[in-house]
């Protein structure tokens, strides 16, 4: 794996083909969490800052769960968007995942599939995650990888639905390089979305969408719903055909998928 020269930072911030996003890019050894690092900065730094962190001691995913950050293994970085911003700012969810999967595609040799609302996905099994916090004066999303990843360097509670890009692909990536291509797409997408709402994000992301016209099983809390996953709202809520009845999913997690056969389901 590539180390990361703090030194070089700026100049590659300078060098990023970007009008905005990552313009000012903070490189950290050691944090808690780049989300609260740009939380702290939030009312004084310029939309479009990204904090970026070898290593996360608390990191976090979705649902409150903790998200396993190790120095030199993985990319964890936050970005800071704010107002105006496109609406509802859920679409920045799936807008962020088909971003980063745009980006990973010029430096892959397989597809990235995705998985609502926002998981990021190898061979049907998990590389990455984002997490949206909405803050007074905007957006901070925050994205983790697991790029270079051995299996036994993941913990065994995750392995049998995790996985790292070298453990896919065995390719060993430098993680800027890796940075600068996501964030090029990134600031792509998040002008179409601004400009064109829904609209500017659906077919991409219907393209890789591992669960559509799938059987599926989604726990919202303490409910489970058994149905089958057809379509994306414009606020981009997951739609879900169950007993007849067409019921609308704005927050859940998907915990099972069916890819061949409902027999030998994937679970999430």
């Amino acid at each position: 794996m590539s180390g990361i020269n703090r030194h070089k930072i700026p100049s590659f911030s300078q060098n990023l083909p970007t009008k905005w996003l990552g313009k000012k890019l903070l490189f950290f050894k050691e944090l808690s969490s780049t989300q609260d690092e740009i939380k702290k900065r939030a009312l004084s730094e310029p939309s479009g800052l990204v904090v970026w962190a070898d290593r996360q001691t608390k990191g976090r995913g979705r649902l409150s769960r903790s998200w396993y950050s190790p120095r030199g293994a993985g990319l964890y970085f936050s970005i800071l968007l704010k107002e105006p911003l496109a609406q509802p700012v859920t679409l920045y969810s799936l807008a962020t995942a088909i971003g980063v999967a745009q980006g990973l595609d010029q430096l892959l040799n397989i597809p990235v599939q995705l998985k609502w609302p926002n998981d990021i996905l190898l061979r049907q099994k998990k590389i990455g995650g984002i997490l949206l916090e909405k803050i007074p004066s905007g957006l901070i999303i925050g994205i983790g990888l697991n790029v270079s990843f051995k299996k036994e360097d993941l913990p065994p509670e995750i392995r049998e639905k995790a996985t790292s890009i070298f453990l896919e692909t065995g390719l060993v990536l430098s993680r800027p390089r890796l940075l600068k291509a996501i964030l090029v797409e990134l600031e792509k997408i998040y002008e179409k979305l601004k400009e064109k709402g829904f609209s500017a994000i659906e077919k991409a992301w219907l393209k890789r969408d591992v669960v559509l016209g799938s059987r599926v099983v989604l726990k919202r809390g303490e409910e489970v719903i058994t149905g089958q996953a057809v379509g994306l709202t414009p606020e981009g809520n997951l739609l879900i055909e169950a007993n007849q009845d067409l019921i609308t999913i704005s927050s859940g997690e998907i915990v099972m998928w069916e890819i061949s056969g409902w027999h030998q389901p994937k679970a999430a």
